[in-house]
């Protein structure tokens, strides 16, 4: 990986027994690990739609996936002069003018700013967020483990994805509603919408990172603090083509119509209905691009239960691999099918944004039952299978 990357694993292993145990023991709420995605979500503001603000208001206060690393990049909205009905281009153009694949991988390497330098705090944190307190207990015991785990986290940033909405709000009844709705006349706004619908196209881009992209930026960009580069930190600035952006799909969703209704407010509604369209979104994306679907954690075997369900679109119909994650001679990770398991109809988790309002019951996941394979055990990861 080149020098510097062979300085930076050496200054790590001479910290090797200075790093405190709450660093160590950085994990998920269940104590268990499983691999997330780093995204950045955004949403396209058409200037010339009346009720633009409304919709802004309410992209920006719906919540963070929380299946996802939160790569923000701090810009949140993005306008085009030319509407169009497929915006992929319009976003690409997007891509390029601001050069949103460097400031990807700035936000991974914690660039400073004022000095251009790098450091991997945020590399390290997402890399042992990533790891048991098994594997990072075996790598005290290894000089090379702990600088592995250092190398899993890197490994993460291929998974780095630009995650952007173009919202559209539809009304049954009279369009005026949405201007009483932001002018605060709640009571006639309610009674002049017979109903309403949200439809949303989501658009799905990867950061592009490989071997060769590594070697690049390490050899010809990456200073540290106490070694700065004025040749390397303008020379970063500068670069255009390295870091690029991929296409890879769309998926559009519209909700069932809602009604505004005395036991909810009207922004409430309307950011539940947003969350949960975009939501439906992002579990279709998953279907259809691997690299892109969640790995989540048995959380149980006796049951068989993880955390997901509604929110990704599970149903009786769906199909799990259970792996085993594997780390071989070389220091890779790797993932070993043992086995197949598949939703109970009755028992799949209703996890979708505002659902503890509606659905009384508490269930805390879902329950599934083997189709093959045996000797699961809890921690292990879960990824839905598609033809």
């Amino acid at each position: 990986m080149g020098f510097l990357k062979r300085c930076r694993i050496q200054d790590l292993l001479i910290g090797l027994f200075l790093i405190p145990s709450s660093f160590c023991n950085a994990q998920n709420e269940d104590g268990i690990e499983y691999e997330r995605s780093s995204i950045h979500v955004m949403m396209i503001k058409h200037l010339n739609q009346r009720f633009d603000d409304l919709i802004e208001n309410v992209f920006l206060k719906t919540p963070f996936p929380q299946r996802f690393n939160n790569h923000d990049l701090g810009v949140k909205v993005v306008s085009f002069a030319e509407l169009k009905e497929d915006q992929s281009h319009n976003i690409a153009s997007f891509i390029k003018q601001v050069n949103l694949g460097q400031k990807m991988v700035a936000k991974w390497f914690n660039r400073n700013k004022q000095t251009g330098s790098f450091d991997m705090n945020l590399i390290k944190e997402r890399g042992f967020y990533n790891a048991t307190q098994h594997k990072i207990n075996e790598a005290r015991a290894s000089i090379r483990g702990l600088a592995l785990l250092e190398d899993a986290g890197e490994n993460l940033i291929s998974n780095t994805y630009l995650v952007v909405n173009d919202i559209n709000y539809i009304s049954k009844g009279s369009r005026n509603w949405f201007l009483k709705f932001v002018a605060g006349d709640m009571e006639h706004a309610m009674h002049a919408i017979g109903g309403f619908k949200v439809n949303i196209v989501t658009y799905l881009f990867r950061l592009e990172w490989n071997d060769d992209i590594a070697n690049t930026f390490y050899t010809n960009y990456y200073t540290e603090d106490g070694a700065m580069d004025t040749a390397k930190t303008s020379s970063f600035k500068t670069e255009k083509e390295l870091f690029q952006m991929v296409y890879l799909g769309k998926a559009q969703s519209e909700s069932s119509e809602r009604h505004f209704t005395s036991s909810k407010e009207p922004e409430a509604l309307l950011v539940e209905v947003t969350t949960r369209a975009m939501d439906q979104n992002l579990a279709i994306l998953q279907h259809l691009h691997a690299d892109f679907r969640i790995k989540t954690p048995l959380i149980s075997t006796s049951p068989l239960k993880a955390d997901v369900g509604l929110k990704e679109d599970v149903n009786e119909n769906s199909r799990f691999e259970v792996l085993e994650r594997v780390l071989n001679e070389k220091g890779q990770i790797s993932y070993q099918r043992v086995g197949i398991i598949k939703p109970i109809k009755e028992k799949i988790k209703d996890n979708r944004y505002g659902a503890n309002e509606e659905d009384v019951s508490d269930r805390d996941a879902t329950e599934f039952e083997a189709i093959s394979g045996r000797n699961f055990v809890a921690g292990m990861l879960i990824r839905e299978l598609h033809d």
